[in-house]
């Protein structure tokens, strides 16, 4: 027990660390927002900084060799952004450092598990469950933005027709289109009145929405601001291009329904018995939990399982 009391005070004062990080972290972008609108208000623009020198000071600081904690805050806040969460690194890695002392302490104190499992499964359940969430999220948060993506540029092709300003048919957009369109058009909008050009500022809504549509109308706005021609008309073109692909996915997730459909039958299936098994005899079950070799062979049936899921998951994927 006297192990188990250090472990969990160990965890206690890596929760207080993760506290204190997460708010020196709040108030040093606090203040560097700060700092910005200062020099804003000061006359000090930031379009007068080189575009072609903004991302390689970026890239510099992103890369700073001695701070990989940075880094990787820096990494998680990008994945909230991507996946439309609101919540900063340092709160997640809270909730996730009291998720870890809680399930510890269920594991060792109500089921008696050994110390280093019970290590293992408190740490690894948290972040598992976090990258799951971050994944569908951010895949929802995709799905909706591509699905939304033709309309938006339907009424921004009429708003320039009209005689309109980018701006201001962005604006347009911006106040009749549903999020995540609204929210990652408000910011291309704002960034243009800020000085940003046309293709660079579509060309970061690209990199904030890593898809093939988006990705389609960074790289036509950028070869039209380039090589000139008329915008209106390339983005027509683009939002039939997209209707179309949008159609084609939904012709081929048709076609594969029934793949996913078997792949679905065959992934609960074992879950499904097992669920049955213990509702009829309870007792059965016991050497999966209470025995070494039955715990053993439970992880390696569920890895398995995983597995499977996983390649069919990938064998019904069809990328159009």
């Amino acid at each position: 027990m006297s192990q188990e009391l250090l472990v969990l005070i160990a965890g206690s004062a890596t929760l207080a660390l993760l506290v204190l990080a997460g708010l020196v972290l709040s108030d040093r972008r606090r203040r560097a927002h700060r700092a910005r609108v200062a020099r804003a208000l000061s006359g000090h623009r930031p379009d007068t900084i080189p575009t072609a020198t903004k991302p390689r000071q970026r890239r510099s600081r992103a890369a700073r060799p001695g701070d990989p904690v940075g880094r990787n805050l820096a990494r998680l806040d990008e994945a909230l952004a991507r996946a439309g969460m609101t919540v900063s690194a340092g709160e997640v890695l809270t909730q996730i450092g009291i998720a870890v002392l809680a399930l510890y302490a269920i594991f060792v104190l109500l089921l008696h598990l050994p110390l280093v499992q019970a290590v293992a499964m408190a740490a690894a359940g948290p972040a598992a469950l976090l990258l799951l969430v971050l994944r569908l999220k951010r895949a929802r948060r995709m799905a909706a933005f591509t699905a939304g993506l033709p309309d938006a540029l339907d009424v921004f092709a009429r708003g320039l027709k009209a005689g309109r300003p980018v701006a201001d048919s962005l604006s347009i957009v911006v106040e009749n289109a549903p999020d995540p369109v609204r929210g990652e058009l408000a910011r291309c909008r704002d960034q243009i009145k800020m000085g940003t050009t046309l293709a660079d500022a579509f060309a970061d809504l690209a990199a904030r929405m890593p898809t093939a549509e988006a990705h389609f109308f960074g790289v036509a706005t950028a070869l039209q601001s380039e090589t000139g021609g008329n915008l209106i008309e390339t983005i027509e073109n683009l939002s039939a291009q997209l209707r179309e692909r949008r159609k084609l996915k939904q012709k081929a997730r048709a076609l594969s329904s029934e793949a996913r459909a078997s792949a679905i039958i065959l992934a609960s299936l074992p879950f499904a018995v097992g669920l049955v098994i213990f509702l009829l005899n309870a007792a059965y079950l016991d050497p999966l939990f209470s025995d070494p070799r039955g715990r053993a062979m439970l992880i390696t049936g569920i890895c398995s399982i995983a597995l499977g899921i996983f390649m069919m998951v990938r064998m019904g994927k069809l990328d159009v």
